[in-house]
């Protein structure tokens, strides 16, 4: 007598990893980003930056890993304040060929919108282990005072 085995549905139905259809579609949308030097590429290579404020100051703090001082520009114009360069290695040696590229490369532009409150004429910018740090001092009417508060018959 042959061997009977009990039905199961799940048997018959196909295990579908419910990220590969997320991830498939991710490796579509990087491999045709146009990370590549060209006038849409220039909005799309944002170096991540930090904006920090003290009591004293603002300031900005972008990554620009295996950068120079002399590779970025640093602008202010009617309070906007621009921060562009190059970064990464454009050249492709003729024998290269790339398998796989996930480091960007390419021209970007930052730019920022100064409150009236900060002193763009003594405007600090520093590059140091591929962090280019600009500090901006505050006015002295923006930066915080203490007020004495006083009995309401006028002493301390």
């Amino acid at each position: 007598m042959a061997k009977l085995t009990r039905w199961n549905p799940r048997n018959e139905l196909e295990v579908v990893d419910p990220f590969r259809s997320m991830e498939t579609m991710l490796e579509e949308i990087w491999r045709n980003w146009p990370l590549r030097t060209s006038d849409r590429a220039a909005g799309f290579l944002r170096p991540a930056m930090d904006v920090i404020e003290n009591e004293n100051n603002v300031e900005i703090r972008i990554d620009l890993p295996g950068m120079k001082p002399e590779d970025v520009q640093v602008e202010i114009e009617n309070q906007t304040l621009t921060i562009s360069g190059e970064m990464g290695d454009t050249v492709e040696r003729g024998s290269d060929r790339y398998h796989y590229r996930e480091r960007s490369y390419g021209s970007f532009q930052r730019s920022l919108r100064l409150p009236n409150t900060l002193d763009a004429e003594n405007i600090d910018a520093r590059f140091e282990n591929g962090v280019l740090s600009i500090a901006i001092p505050k006015q002295p009417q923006a930066k915080p005072k203490q007020i004495t508060v006083k009995s309401a018959n006028g002493k301390n």
